[in-house]
């Protein structure tokens, strides 16, 4: 609606004025690091350069997000600047393929080692943006030989029987974010039990005690030192592969005036006490008793 409708329709655009802001959230592709290959860090990676994420960017979300390297949101001061996401490169993916020992032996355009075919099921939930992002990956994977299916279900089976039990290869996700920048729940190697949310299995020494630290550090400037750190060890880690973060669209009536345009990495809520209707604009309503 956002992208299509309002600017065709004049009626709207002269009431009506449109802003975007980037949204609390990022989606994601995460590897079940207890599963054949994705215990092997040159198989993730070469996944991560053989995505198009802006491909993903414009055709799931018509150009309306970013791509994003880091658990935190863009802009803020959680979010490493030093970090860029993994290029759109399936030479290097394929090169890294190769490193893993996986290329196409037998010629049937599937990358295969030790006689078995590099082939996955993605799995997600009945969400569209999911879906047609899930379609996108598996096209681009196809191109360098990974066999990719898609199984979209339910979320109360999503999570039943296949999270919870660890029983999947890879998923399509998101997770949202929180004001602090603590990601002990979802990093953190003892949250892997049935129902905690490391439910990849991601497991990093380093990255454990950084987790710890952040925890127990008060002063902003070295808290933010660690999670930079944090989130560089995670990217080249690559336990997922970030797909992108989408904007939130808010639509306001014109009148109401005192909104940041374009809006800071808080969001435009926040000066939403500084919102105002100017007099000659306001309406006057008294309801019949």
């Amino acid at each position: 609606q956002y992208a299509r409708i309002f600017p065709s329709r004049p009626d709207l655009t002269k009431k009506i004025a449109l802003y975007r802001e980037l949204g609390n959230a990022y989606t994601y592709l995460g590897f079940n690091l207890k599963h054949k290959p994705f215990d092997d860090i040159r198989v993730r990676q070469a996944i991560n350069y053989a995505v198009d994420k802006q491909e993903l960017i414009d055709g799931v979300l018509l150009g309306l997000g970013e791509p994003v390297s880091s658990p935190y949101k863009p802009g803020t001061r959680w979010s490493n600047p030093e970090l860029h996401p993994y290029p759109y490169d399936p030479k290097k993916a394929l090169e890294l393929l190769k490193q893993a020992g996986f290329e196409d032996h037998d010629g049937d355009g599937t990358l295969d080692r030790d006689g078995k075919p590099l082939a996955f099921e993605i799995l997600t939930n009945q969400n569209k943006q999911r879906e047609m992002s899930a379609v996108l990956i598996q096209r681009r994977l196809k191109e360098i030989g990974i066999d990719v299916k898609i199984r979209v279900l339910e979320w109360a089976s999503f999570l039943g029987r296949f999270i919870k039990p660890g029983d999947f290869d890879v998923v399509v996700l998101g997770w949202s974010l929180s004001l602090d920048p603590d990601q002990f729940s979802i990093w953190h190697s003892s949250q892997q039990a049935p129902g905690q949310f490391n439910f990849i299995g991601y497991s990093n020494p380093k990255v454990d005690r950084l987790l710890e630290q952040g925890r127990l550090e008060l002063n902003p400037e070295k808290r933010m030192k660690i999670y930079h750190e944090f989130a560089q060890i995670l990217l080249q880690d690559s336990p997922l592969v970030y797909l992108y973060a989408g904007y939130g669209l808010p639509a306001i009536h014109k009148r109401v005036k005192g909104i940041d345009n374009p809006a800071p990495p808080a969001g435009i809520g926040h000066n939403s006490y500084e919102w105002y209707i100017p007099q000659p604009l306001r309406r006057s309503e008294i309801s019949a008793q």
